[in-house]
Parts: C-alpha cells; sequence; structure tokens
C-alpha cells in the first residue's frame, strides 16, 4: 500500500531497516514533537570532546592536575596562614602598642599609593604581589622556611590591620574592603607559597637520598605561576584598584 503522509515513507524505511539491524540515521535516536517533526535527542560528543581537548592543551587541565598534587602544601600553609592573623589579632587587642612595630612602614607605603594615578597603582599593587608571591616560590628551594615565614608574616599584619580596623569601622567595613579582592588574591599568594613548601621538601627528600626531579618540579611551578597566579594577580589588582573603592564608598555614603 502507498503512504502518502510525509514522514509515512521515513517511518516505513526505518521499519525495514530496523528488521536488518541498520537505522539509515547514524544511530542517533529520533523522537518527534507536538508537530510531528523529527528531532534528535542525543548530544554531539564529538564537539564536547574538541571542546575539552581545547582546554586541556590551552593548560587549564595541567593547572588543575598541579594544584590536586599541591592540596596538602595548601592546607598547611592556610592554617598557618589563619592562625598567624588570629595572633595578630589577640595580641594586638592586649597589647595595642604593639601594633607600631607591625605596621613600621606600612604608613609611608600608603602615603606612596595617594600620590599615583589609578592605573599606576594597580600597577605597583599587582608587581608588589608578583614579585613577593614569586620569591616565597624560589626561595622555596632554602628548605621551604621563606615562604613559611612569608605566610606568617602575613597573616600576623593582616591580624594586626583586622583588630584595629575593626574597632574604628567594624567588622562590616573589614569584610567590603577585603572580599572583593581577596578572594582572588589571598588564595593565589598562599598557592606561591605553598609551591615554595612543596619545593623545600623536594630538596629534603633529595638530601635524604630519594629521587626527585627538582628541576622539572621547578620548571613545571614557574610555568603554573607565570600562566595562572600571575593572570589571577593582575585581575584581583584591577577589583582592588576600580571596584573595592566604590564598594566601600557605598557602604560608607561616601558615593
Amino acid at each position: 500500500m502507498q503512504e502518502h503522509d510525509p514522514h509515512g515513507s521515513r517511518d516505513l524505511i526505518l521499519m525495514d531497516n530496523a528488521k536488518t539491524g541498520e537505522t539509515g540515521v547514524d544511530d542517533i535516536p529520533m523522537e518527534c514533537d507536538e508537530t510531528n517533526e523529527i528531532v534528535s535527542d542525543s548530544i554531539d560528543v564529538s564537539v564536547f570532546k574538541k571542546e575539552n581537548k581545547m582546554a586541556c592543551e590551552s593548560g587549564v587541565c595541567k593547572v588543575r592536575a598541579y594544584l590536586s598534587g599541591l592540596v596538602p602544601e595548601i592546607t598547611v600553609v592556610v592554617l598557618l596562614f589563619i592562625l598567624s592573623g588570629i595572633a595578630g589579632y589577640l595580641y594586638t587587642a592586649f597589647n595595642p602598642a604593639s601594633s607600631d612595630i607591625a605596621l613600621e612602614g606600612l604608613e609611608d607605603l600608603v602615603e606612596l599609593i595617594m600620590n599615583m594615578t589609578p592605573l599606576e597603582i594597580m600597577l605597583f599593587i599587582f608587581f608588589n604581589n608578583a614579585i613577593k608571591s614569586l620569591m616565597a616560590f624560589v626561595l622555596g628551594l632554602g628548605f621551604g622556611l621563606i615562604p613559611l615565614l612569608f605566610v606568617l608574616s602575613n597573616g600576623y599584619i593582616l591580624g594586626v590591620v583586622t583588630y584595629l580596623e575593626s574597632q574604628e569601622n567594624g567588622f562590616t567595613y573589614i569584610f567590603l574592603g577585603i572580599m572583593p579582592h581577596g578572594i582572588i588574591e589571598l588564595p593565589m599568594i598562599l598557592i606561591s607559597a605553598a609551591m615554595g613548601v612543596r619545593m623545600g621538601l623536594n630538596v629534603i627528600n633529595s638530601m635524604a637520598g630519594r629521587y626527585v626531579d627538582i628541576k622539572g618540579e621547578f620548571r613545571q611551578g614557574i610555568s603554573i605561576f607565570f600562566r595562572f597566579i600571575m593572570p589571577m594577580l593582575l585581575l584581583a589588582a584591577g577589583i582592588e584598584t576600580f571596584i573595592t573603592p566604590v564598594v566601600i564608598g557605598l557602604y560608607t555614603g561616601i558615593i
């Protein structure tokens, strides 16, 4: 019998092919919508694989794998940072005069920044954080001591500043003054320190007679720093310069 339905001939072909094990449409599952139009219920897997491959080739997978292996060192560094911050806060609360020593030179730095243009401020913040973070990584070759001291000192100073500002402006002010850029900046700085700690552990293991590819680890760390950490620090510097002041201004009513 002749089929006059627009899709009938196709349906009969599909039924005949089903008997022979062939679909005739490249095995893509089909279904009809309410208008009786053929629609595909499958995902273009090839496109997904291609995008995933491009992401890996661009370094995303390498960064993810590197950071996954760095979890123990990151955990140690974060704990030390938190503990030193608490110590700085409590010590300043009991000995307010001690803040003068901890913040020595900081006022001069703030005065210097105040005389800069916004672009100069952004670049200054970026290079200051980038150089210190790079040094925390590179100098980790000295048994990991420098990055640990770097974390302890920065955590302590943050604790001191937190106490002083909380007494004058409250914790909300501190949160809004740190959160916009700090959510990017602090992790990047702590990751750099964790990378330095790992290099220190590699040196110790090498001296203990264990095989460690220190040069390979160092090259990989440098690659991660310049391809991942530095761009994120630049982003954080831009936020700190152009967005954080606006957030503070809105909160205080200046804007």
